[in-house]
């Protein structure tokens, strides 16, 4: 028996996503922690898919290589225009005889019902969300828009040889209703389609709240933080040991622990810094203040010798390896300098410039390690009506499992947060335009940049320079923690070029 065959139509450009799809197709938009298209190779995890691209198709073709699915799949160029470009060179790939479902890029798709045991085609339908073709009541198909039988996108085939051999180029449902004369319906209720600029804003929101592989419930006074995703759990139970050994070393700015299993906290009452607006300067100040005096009081609560191996390989390494991992996706990455947001920045990675990360490595090197949070940005701290500030989502490591590491690293990722404005850019609120050896990453400044600016001047004077290093490590690090959204990787790559540049100015 032949598997199931999937021909995906990805070529669309989702113009209506706006700058979400300036620089990729819409099928690498990213929903809940993975693009578009992995959700459909998910949904169908024993199929063999053949997926049409056309706008950036480069781009399509190098993410599926550095981040190739677990399914077979097979990448054909559109040579026509509209949505039935690519679906005859598709056919080409598919057994006669192989069950075949054709679905556009931009559907999520839940629970299916049976496909109907029938040879004609089956044409899917949905009452979720509005579509531009729908079903009339005599059964025929109309280009009219509506939200009840609407046709979303997804066909089901029992043998591709019942796929009548379509033109080269046009539009796929007017050919359709014109063309194929009997047809059985089956609704599918379970379905969203990912077609307009308010959900992916939604979606982004919702991530930014919450990772994909957690699930967190926000009780009156508990909040109950569980894995819905088994392979990240390492990392709960890394969170769960970090807040048992602060809790033993009696750092006081973190929640109460009720549970362990699951992993049930004190609700803290308060706000995220990146949503305060309305703070004066000397209340921002006192929150500065209050994020890098808790910090240190952390430290103090314990010494130990120094791993130089660790910080090699958490400073340098590892951001190697993420950087290298992603970089036929960056633009410009062979480029020896690039001028990013007004700043001509050496790019580390070019062969003019790659002693620069060795060379730098001494000037991060300390004598001990001490507890430290980890990952104490924004989105992971909370600010109380009294103005201070509650440690919750800890990383649990530096380089290995345990909560001693670089204190350095701590005041960086604030640093990170209040000057770097990680916390918007993780929300993906930013524009990226990238031409040539240009790049703009557009996003809103923090509320607390100038602030933060002079609170870790009076801090930390000369050692600023160390922190800014580390910022831009950060930046360069997290493009291939960012895997998801190809924005995302260039994004945070360029402004790790950025922001380091800015470090070395200032040794």
């Amino acid at each position: 028996m032949q598997p199931l065959h999937v021909i995906v139509q990805a070529g669309g450009r989702g113009s209506r996503l706006r700058h979400h799809t300036w620089n990729k197709p819409k099928c690498l938009v990213s929903v809940n922690g993975k693009p578009i298209l992995y959700h459909l190779f998910d949904r169908f995890p024993d199929a063999h898919f053949v997926i049409i691209g056309d706008y950036l198709h480069e781009q399509l073709k190098k993410y599926l290589q550095i981040n190739p699915p677990d399914v077979p799949y097979k990448l054909v160029q559109a040579s026509g225009k509209g949505t039935l470009s690519g679906v005859s060179q598709a056919l080409d790939y598919i057994p006669a005889q192989a069950p075949l479902v054709l679905t556009w890029s931009d559907l999520i798709i839940g629970n299916l019902p049976p496909w109907p045991q029938t040879d004609l085609p089956v044409v899917c339908t949905t009452d979720s969300f509005t579509c531009r073709w729908t079903v009339a009541p005599d059964g025929t198909f109309h280009e009219q828009v509506g939200s009840k039988d609407g046709i979303p996108g997804m066909f089901y085939f029992s043998h591709a040889s019942a796929f009548p051999k379509p033109p080269v180029q046009g539009e796929f449902m007017k050919w359709f209703a014109a063309n194929v004369k009997l047809s059985v319906l089956l609704n599918c209720p379970d379905m969203e389609e990912l077609g307009e600029f308010s959900s992916i804003e939604e979606s982004n929101d919702r991530a930014g709240f919450c990772r994909f592989f957690n699930k967190v419930e926000i009780k009156e006074t508990q909040v109950i933080k569980t894995v819905v995703d088994p392979q990240y759990n390492s990392l709960h139970e890394k969170e769960i040991a970090w807040y048992s050994a602060a809790q033993a070393l009696g750092f006081r700015r973190i929640p109460k622990i009720f549970s362990k299993n699951p992993l049930v906290l004190e609700r803290i009452s308060g706000q995220h810094a990146y949503d305060i607006k309305d703070f004066t300067k000397r209340e921002r100040r006192a929150v500065m203040a209050d994020y890098l005096d808790s910090l240190i009081a952390l430290h103090e609560l314990d010494r130990a010798p120094a791993n130089a191996g660790a910080v090699k390989e958490v400073y340098l390494n590892k951001t190697v390896q993420r950087v290298e991992s992603v970089s036929d996706i960056i633009i410009g990455f062979e480029n020896d300098t690039m001028t990013i947001n007004g700043r001509k920045c050496r790019n580390v990675f070019s062969i003019k410039y790659m002693g620069i990360l060795q060379s730098i490595l001494h000037e991060l090197a300390v004598e001990e390690f001490v507890p430290i949070h980890g990952d104490a940005t924004f989105s992971n701290t909370l600010i109380d009506d009294k103005l201070r500030v509650w440690f919750i989502d800890p990383r649990g490591y530096f380089d290995k499992p345990g909560i001693m590491g670089d204190a350095w690293y701590d005041f960086a990722k604030v640093y990170y947060s209040a000057v770097g404005g990680y916390d918007f850019f993780n929300r993906r609120k930013f524009k990226l335009h990238i031409d040539h050896e240009t790049v703009e990453v557009l996003m809103e400044e923090s509320s607390f940049y100038e602030t933060a600016q002079e609170i870790f001047a009076e801090y930390f004077g000369k050692d600023l320079a160390r922190i800014k290093i580390l910022h831009g490590l950060i930046w360069l690090s997290f493009s291939g923690y960012a895997k998801d959204d190809i924005d995302s990787v260039m994004g945070s790559f360029y402004m790790g070029l950025y922001w380091l540049e800015d470090g070395l100015s200032a040794l």
